[in-house]
């Protein structure tokens, strides 16, 4: 498992491209940007009924550039968007994950992460 996400690792930075992986035992298929917007800005946390939680990554270049590319909001709109939830009491502060945390949580079914 680790060989394959160092492969996407490796490959993300080859190309460029930002990239969401998921368990390969998931019955999630393919992504849309829009569903991945939807589930990181806290609109839905289902896809075809199936309960997706998604991962933060600590990275500040990766998480910058998650933000500004799939997102399409800058960092600083993104954690305003996050207090402003926080704030009302709709969601629960977002825990920024290490690497190997991120590796070990998507060992759990239908869990998501970018890369």
């Amino acid at each position: 498992m680790k060989i394959i996400f160092s492969f996407l690792l490796t490959l993300c930075f080859l190309n460029a491209q930002m990239v969401v992986v998921t368990n390969k035992n998931s019955q999630l298929d393919t992504l849309s940007k829009e569903v991945v917007q939807y589930i990181y800005l806290a609109k839905t946390d289902k896809v075809a009924n199936i309960k997706v939680k998604p991962i933060l990554s600590d990275d500040k270049d990766l998480h910058g550039k998650f933000c500004n590319t799939i997102l399409c909001k800058s960092e600083s709109q993104y954690n305003s968007y996050w207090a402003r939830l926080v704030f009302t009491g709709r969601k629960p502060i977002a825990k920024r994950l290490e690497w190997q945390e991120i590796v070990t949580k998507l060992q759990e079914l239908n869990t998501i992460a970018y890369i």
